[in-house]
């Protein structure tokens, strides 16, 4: 039987291996899809992991990482979503609701838009891989409705991510991430996942 749970206690859609021991670069985000399952997870081993991922860099700059010294490629918003779910990030982790690992440079909307046309066919990655760094302010910036979902999550409200997050849960599609925020469409979730993984034998008994 495959193994999908990589030595920090996160679970991942592809096996884990002794050749691939952190098998993607999703583990936050799946293993809350694990918790909200029923499926028993490590939170003690998990908020280790969590705490190692926590970076504060010579200028003070406050950041997380995927995994701990896994620096690229940057985390992303269904990571932090994840963290949240699993009950450890805060907003305070975040700096001002972004999440870039870079500094963020000040912000100028001329050059943004300049940015954002010159970026509009590329490769998602590429914007952080020629540090075109006005796209930070937008790109590692943290949705209204995840907002309102970290929160939540610490018992504190803000209307106006309120109203967005109600907004966006009648729009939602099926996936992932509006399974775990709203509860809609499990089904669609678990196709991210192949036969034989617990995400499918826990749904299935």
């Amino acid at each position: 039987m495959s193994n999908y749970i990589d030595i920090y206690g996160r679970y991942h859609d592809k096996p884990v291996t002794e050749s691939n021991p952190i098998s993607s670069n999703n583990g936050w985000i799946y293993t809350a899809y694990a918790d909200k399952l029923g499926i028993a997870v490590d939170k003690e081993k998990l908020k280790e992991c969590f705490e190692k991922c926590i970076v504060v860099d010579n200028s003070k700059h406050r950041y997380l990482n995927r995994s701990p010294d896994k620096f690229l490629p940057p985390i992303s918003r269904d990571e932090i979503l994840g963290m949240a779910a699993l009950g450890f990030l805060k907003q305070e982790h975040l700096d001002g609701w972004n999440f870039s690992p870079f500094r963020l440079p000040a912000f100028n909307l001329l050059t943004l838009i300049k940015q954002l046309w010159t970026i509009r066919d590329k490769h998602r990655n590429y914007f952080w891989q020629n540090n075109i760094s006005q796209v930070y302010h937008v790109a590692f910036s943290v949705p209204l409705t995840d907002r309102h979902f970290i929160l939540q999550k610490w018992g504190k409200f803000n209307l106006f991510y309120f109203l967005a997050a109600k907004a966006d849960s009648l729009l939602k599609s099926g996936n992932g991430v509006g399974w775990l925020k709203y509860d809609k469409n499990k089904e669609e979730m678990l196709k991210e996942f192949p036969e034989g993984h617990p995400f499918r034998e826990k749904s299935q008994r």
